[in-house]
């Protein structure tokens, strides 16, 4: 098993037995992603600052729109009729980088051997490649002895911020997946043999009690299942040096702390923060990499109590405690104008 993954590994299973305490804690009140849900709870739980419901990002944008919350968790932009209902203005407050892997279960395929690049993962979650020996998954992993069993699909039951962002991926490297699902959605038309569960946890659940199977789930959640061996490597297309001469090739990167960050090493920054991390051209930047986003609504009255939370979810503290959990702390640039948005919350 990658090295980091092992690390991070031993780190998140430590952490999990502070998150249930984090609930009921705190001054301002979130819900939402479960993707960022291990870091904010236990950041939450540790701040007394706040308290955090994971109910997936969907559920939290709900949330904010009906005041039941303060602050929501959310790893997708929102869409314009949810921007509408909400009240015509949201800020997107960065808060940490992470990974949506693709774990398998696969009979004696283990150590992270299987590997997919975009295209062949377009095929499969647009039901155009439907079992595990077909030609396009055998061509890249010609040493692996792979059944002729159906695939199943384990996906998310409930509107996600992780669905938006690997359909948003697919929809960019795979044209069969665009035009036969469409582009990043918290709710995508899966096609194939589905099997669906609430959060990146439930999603995780499945992969692990389903043989023959494959999810999307974060990195954080498929360590703290078990799943860390069965994480698949994903190929991009790179410029690299082979011998004398550099040639373009596909590379496999396994999602790390160290390939996370790679991809949040933006030359610009869109002055909103909804920034997209997905398909970098970094080199060894792993390709499904995101961010997610703590959302608040400008007038709201414990908006001061929300800056609180920010200005600990930005600390040293917090941010140095992500490569344990499986994420990546904000890059210095990101970072800094996170802080700057921050401080103009009113």
């Amino acid at each position: 098993m990658n090295r980091t993954l092992r690390i991070a590994a031993v780190a998140a299973v430590g952490a999990g037995s502070l998150v249930g305490a984090a609930s009921a804690l705190g001054a301002a009140t979130g819900s939402g992603a479960t993707f960022p849900a291990v870091a904010y709870q236990k950041w939450c739980g540790e701040s007394k600052v706040c308290s955090y419901t994971p109910k997936g990002s969907s559920g939290g944008i709900r949330d904010l729109t009906n005041k039941t919350v303060d602050w929501a968790g959310t790893d997708a932009v929102l869409t314009e009729a949810q921007v509408a209902a909400i009240g015509g203005t949201v800020k997107y407050f960065p808060t940490l980088l992470g990974a949506i892997s693709v774990p398998v279960n696969i009979p004696g395929v283990v150590g992270n051997k299987m590997k997919l690049d975009g295209k062949t993962l377009g095929d499969i979650w647009s039901g155009t490649v439907t079992t595990w020996n077909a030609p396009q998954i055998k061509k890249l992993n010609p040493k692996l002895a792979l059944p002729a069993s159906p695939i199943t699909l384990c996906v998310r039951s409930d509107g996600s911020g992780t669905s938006y962002g690997f359909s948003n991926y697919l929809s960019k490297v795979s044209p069969s997946y665009r035009s036969k699902i469409g582009f990043g959605s918290q709710t995508p038309a899966w096609q194939g043999n589905v099997v669906k569960s609430p959060g990146n946890p439930g999603v995780a659940n499945c992969v692990k009690n389903t043989p023959n199977s494959v999810g999307y789930v974060d990195l954080a959640d498929s360590i703290r299942s078990g799943l860390q061996t069965n994480v698949t490597a994903i190929g991009k297309s790179e410029i690299v040096k082979v011998g004398k001469k550099v040639v373009r090739k596909t590379v496999f990167i396994l999602p790390s702390p160290t390939s996370i960050s790679k991809a949040g090493d933006l030359k610009t920054i869109k002055p909103d923060l909804a920034v997209d991390l997905s398909n970098s051209p970094a080199p060894g930047a792993y390709p499904i990499t995101i961010t997610t986003w703590v959302i608040a609504v400008p007038g709201r009255p414990k908006n001061g109590e929300v800056k609180d939370v920010l200005g600990y979810f930005y600390g040293n503290t917090a941010q140095s405690q992500l490569v344990g959990l499986g994420f990546a702390p904000l890059p210095g640039k990101l970072k800094k104008a996170a802080i700057v948005a921050a401080a103009a919350l009113n």
